[in-house]
């Protein structure tokens, strides 16, 4: 399916109409970008994509996406995942305008020889929309499709980096679908003013509005069988749940449920007390925090049937551990992207 730019056209320059009256609507304008004819192509490495993706960030100004923007991202999404899962993939350069409508663009990666396409905020409108990754060639596969988080870049520090590498990294056995993470940090609204406030509209893992929880959900009801794995950090308090010790945790693994674990995040939880050591915790069966209760990805993927969450929190000692051992990187990633370890 391709979205017709005549339909995009027509929604962004519609006002919201009344049966008798039309008045201004109250959606913010559409974002004005020229779309290229074709893709951007480019070869990165890992510190090339961090500046690609979160280079602009401390200096951008969050604004909130508009539904029509939503409709568009949620297409796009569907999209690309089934154009990069085809046995022959379309030439995204045929979205780009539709991209372009919502304040978006589309580049094509090489990152150490696999190819990628990227959907980021157009340049100079980066506003914290998020930017959404696919790997290119993948064919979906018997078990769950496996789509990567980063929620809090700037925040939980070394975490898109730590994402990145195991989303990027060549290794055996399955690998993510794609790698979504943020743009700015979670409490930022303008250059320089990042206070946390009762209501962070930037922090993407706690809107269920945001644009990124929009892609989510597309992502996970086009997959089918999904597995969304989302990667945070903590220091010595936390914020988002009960306050408790955090000294001898290195790990909480949590599917956001109070109620309790999933069949899983035990199984997971398991794999990563052999693999990692019993400072690995699982929420909410040995510890009360942490435990990503007000996630909003992870609420919404209640709705789509088929939908696996997980929530990992990594100490700043385990982030440290990870990001100098590529070994400990890869049997992290081992553990979280089995297939099977929903079924045992």
């Amino acid at each position: 399916m391709t979205i017709d730019p005549k339909w995009l056209a027509m929604l962004l320059s519609t006002a919201a109409c009344s049966r008798t009256t039309c008045v201004e609507s109250p959606v913010a304008p559409p974002r004005t970008s020229t779309a290229p004819a074709t893709s951007s192509t480019r070869t990165l490495t890992l510190d090339e994509y961090e500046k690609v993706v979160y280079g602009p960030g401390p200096q951008a100004t969050f604004a909130k996406t508009t539904a029509t923007e939503h409709e568009v991202m949620d297409k796009l999404v569907r999209e690309m995942l089934e154009g990069a899962r085809a046995a022959k993939a379309p030439d995204p350069g045929g979205w780009q305008a539709v991209a372009a409508g919502a304040g978006f663009r589309i580049e094509v990666w090489t990152v150490d020889g696999q190819t990628y396409w990227a959907l980021l905020e157009a340049e100079g409108q980066v506003r914290g929309a998020g930017a959404y990754v696919f790997r290119v060639g993948q064919a979906a596969s018997e078990g769950p499709t496996i789509l990567l988080q980063a929620p809090h870049n700037f925040f939980d520090l070394g975490t898109g980096r730590l994402a990145a590498e195991m989303f990027f990294g060549a290794r055996p056995g399955p690998r993510p679908a794609a790698l979504f993470t943020n743009t700015i940090h979670r409490y930022q609204l303008a250059p320089g003013d990042k206070k946390k406030r009762a209501h962070n509209p930037a922090d993407i893992a706690h809107d269920p509005e945001h644009a990124f929880t929009v892609a989510t959900l597309a992502f996970a009801r086009v997959a089918g069988s999904t597995r969304v794995i989302q990667i945070h950090g903590f220091g010595s308090r936390t914020e988002d749940d009960e306050d408790g010790d955090t000294a001898s945790i290195a790990m909480v693994i949590s599917a956001g449920d109070a109620a309790g674990s999933t069949p899983l995040t035990t199984a997971l939880a398991a794999a990563l007390v052999d693999a990692f050591g019993p400072e690995v915790k699982r929420f909410p069966e040995d510890v009360r925090m942490l435990g990503a209760t007000t996630n909003a990805q992870g609420r919404r993927l209640r709705e789509v049937g088929g939908s696996a969450f997980v929530h990992l929190e990594l100490s700043s000692v385990m982030r440290k551990r990870l990001e100098a051992s590529a070994p400990a990187r890869d049997q992290l990633a081992a553990i979280l992207f089995n297939p099977s370890a929903d079924r045992k």
